[in-house]
This record gives C-alpha cells, sequence and structure tokens, in this order.
C-alpha cells in the first residue's frame, strides 16, 4: 500500500525534475522517450510490478468499506473498522465519534456507501 508520504515524496521528485524536461531539445522528443520515461519511474520510486498499477496507485487510493459490528456488546453507536486494512476507531472516554466516514483515517481509501 503506497502511503500519504510517498504520495507526497512522488509529486515532490516529479516537480523536481521539470528542468531535466525542459533541458532537453525543443525538437522532436522521440528519441528521449526512454530517457524521460525512466527519470518517471525513477521519480515515483518504481521498482517492480506492472507500472500501470503502480502508478495508478499513486493516483487512487481504492475504497473500502465500513465492516463495523455495531451489535456487539461494548460497541459504540458510530464506529468504523475499515475492510481493507483493519483500522479501527471507536468512542473514547468523553469523545464520541460522530459524522459520516467518507474515508478511512489510516489507509485514505473512500469508503463505499450502501
Amino acid at each position: 500500500m503506497i502511503s500519504d508520504e510517498q504520495r507526497r515524496e512522488a509529486a515532490a521528485s516529479l516537480r523536481g525534475s521539470r528542468g531535466f524536461f525542459n533541458s532537453l531539445p525543443r525538437t522532436v522528443l522521440e528519441p528521449f522517450i526512454f530517457d524521460i520515461f525512466e527519470r518517471v519511474l525513477e521519480c515515483v520510486g518504481y521498482t517492480e510490478c506492472n507500472v500501470f498499477d503502480y502508478l495508478a496507485d499513486l493516483v487512487d487510493r481504492g475504497e473500502c468499506e465500513n465492516v463495523y459490528d455495531g451489535s456487539v456488546q461494548d460497541s459504540c453507536d458510530n464506529g468504523f473498522l475499515c475492510s481493507v486494512c483493519g483500522c479501527k476507531v471507536e468512542d473514547e472516554e468523553h469523545y464520541r465519534v460522530s459524522g459520516v466516514w467518507n474515508y478511512c483515517p489510516q489507509c485514505g481509501r473512500k469508503v463505499r456507501h450502501g
């Protein structure tokens, strides 16, 4: 799973490579396409797996479901349990969990609703 920190580092590295791209001759880029591709992979920290899946994971965190079982004894009214990473959030003493779970607080995936 790609973390937000890795996403920010990849974005900063890509932005830092503007000079590389700007240094290329302003003619046809075709002879430099492999150099450009290699630079992009280096910037995003790609090492293995399908490169398209890896790049897609940098952009889209994916989805999860709230699988919290509120019927279990001592469960809270508005708990959260991520179906992907297992992050669990429940009421704490003097603090009531409220609102709608739109994103997992740990992995950042968008929570599918109904």
